[in-house]
């Protein structure tokens, strides 16, 4: 998996996976549209690596991941199209998970501290500036 930056874990290692916090949004609403066929595959493949890895730990931040990592709009460290609203996205969702970038979580504690804000009012504030809201099940289907 290309790797972004060189930020190392708390305990001293490097995550194997560092997810940008809005993307927990995302790739919980994810059904096969991206902004190319490369950006599609590595979010697919991120996806099999969580599912099939659920006890390791992820580090949540707040700048680009490793999803990003195959976006053709990425310029090596920010979003060419809204790096400005996704780190606000970013933060808010950190700051209703309780959470700060750096952080690291399984993909069990992430789900225990998502699934409620799925039902909150927050997540359209979140989520209203997002292209891909019209395409999102997290959205569908609230």
């Amino acid at each position: 998996m290309k790797r972004l930056t060189s930020i190392n874990s708390l305990d001293g290692g490097c995550p194997e996976l560092i997810i940008r916090a809005h993307h927990l949004l995302c790739m919980r609403g994810f059904q096969g549209y991206g902004y190319s066929r490369e950006f599609i595959d590595n979010m697919e493949r991120i996806l099999k690596w969580i599912h099939d890895n659920p006890k390791k730990p992820i580090m949540i931040v707040d700048f680009p991941d490793d999803i990003c990592a195959a976006c053709p709009f990425l310029d090596e460290s920010a979003c060419l199209r809204a790096e400005d609203t996704v780190r606000l996205m970013d933060q808010m969702l950190m700051d209703l998970m309780g959470i700060k970038s750096g952080d690291e979580l399984t993909s069990t504690e992430i789900d225990d501290l998502i699934s409620p804000i799925i039902d909150s009012p927050e997540l359209t504030e979140i989520c209203c500036e997002c292209s891909w809201i019209d395409v999102c099940l997290v959205h569908r289907n609230p």
